[in-house]
């Protein structure tokens, strides 16, 4: 099947063209409403929603804008800004090439955000746990002295 806008072959199970977005039509000898090419209930063959639309894969853009928002405001934290923005770029990819058929490569991005977030959120524990380290640090230097006069 080749879309109608671009010309460029499309994956069997597209519901837009990758290459220019144009949604595809099904093509005339597709099966009408629910059932699918073998006439079973498409929900029973593990999708949701509508007919013919693919699961939802969480793509974690929301953890992704948080840690990006954290790392801004960490004024420090270069690699967080850095990690936030790949996340960010990541989970956007996932409902795109879901659409586009691609669960595959959908599911790939989803946990390169996922995993991507999760180091995000070890550096700023890492950050924290040095802060804090520091300032008791401080505190003792400045107490113990007071203490033992």
């Amino acid at each position: 099947m080749f879309c109608i806008q671009c010309k460029q072959q499309l994956p069997p199970d597209a519901f837009f063209c990758p290459n220019c977005g144009q949604k595809v039509e099904p093509p005339s000898d597709a099966p009408a409403g629910n059932a699918s090419a073998d006439g079973s209930n498409p929900s029973a063959a593990g999708q949701t929603g509508c007919a013919g639309a693919p699961d939802r894969i969480e793509s974690y853009l929301n953890y992704a804008i948080v840690i990006t928002i954290l790392a801004v405001f960490n004024c420090g934290s270069i690699v967080n800004l850095v990690l936030g923005i790949a996340a960010i770029v990541y989970a956007s990819k996932v409902d795109r090439n879901l659409l586009a058929g691609d669960r595959k490569e959908a599911e790939a991005c989803a946990q390169t955000a996922k995993m991507l977030c999760m180091i995000a959120t070890g550096v700023i524990a890492l950050q924290l746990l040095l802060v804090l380290f520091v300032f008791f640090a401080i505190m003792i230097c400045l107490v113990l002295p007071i203490l033992l006069q």
